[in-house]
């Protein structure tokens, strides 16, 4: 279903809203009341389209992930996995979208987004080590690999956030590309 453009202007609204409240205070700090004086809208219109704040921030997060799909859908092709095209995305999005990423890379919110973001990327980082190293290893082998590698990426891009994007995305997606590359070769010699 295709929403209107007045409904799509409002939930647009309430994430700017929710996200610009969210770098002041933490998400159960946060009321409707508040939100809908700050967006200027009826607490009726806020009630027809979300239950409370935290259905509004889960909206919030499958927006940005269904973003992210989206563009990697359009930007790669998936039958040549390249991990560095990946960050490449994921980075330039969040340099696109500084509000919001500040938002899903801090401490204010749960740990949803980064466990989705890691579960995006893992069947193709898998498919990656398979057909680049021409690895044999289970699921479950490469997923402790994956694990340790993929954590310290988002670490190192919530300090990068945080710290008010002191670089550019290109420079950080060389940098992870490198550690990157230097981790797949490490994997590929631990089953080879």
């Amino acid at each position: 279903m295709i929403e209107d453009r007045r409904v799509r202007k409002t939930k647009h609204a309430l994430r700017m809203g929710l996200a610009g409240l969210l770098s002041e205070k933490s998400i159960q700090q946060i009321t409707v009341k508040e939100l809908v004086e700050k967006v200027d809208i009826h607490r009726s219109t806020f009630y027809a389209n979300f239950e409370d704040i935290y259905d509004l921030y889960n909206h919030m997060e499958d927006v940005v992930i269904e973003e992210i799909i989206l563009i990697v859908d359009a930007d790669l092709d998936r039958a040549v996995f390249n991990p560095t095209a990946y960050l490449e995305i994921l980075l330039k999005y969040i340099t696109d979208n500084k509000q919001i990423s500040r938002l899903f890379f801090s401490e204010k919110v749960s740990n949803t987004f980064t466990n989705r973001i890691t579960e995006l990327f893992r069947a193709a980082y898998f498919d990656c080590l398979r057909q680049g190293y021409n690895i044999e290893a289970t699921d479950e082998q490469l997923n402790y690999y994956y694990l340790f590698c993929f954590s310290g990426m988002l670490a190192v891009i919530e300090k990068w956030v945080a710290g008010e994007f002191a670089c550019s995305h290109e420079e950080l997606t060389d940098m992870l590309g490198a550690i990157d590359k230097n981790f797949e070769e490490f994997v590929a010699s631990q089953f080879s």
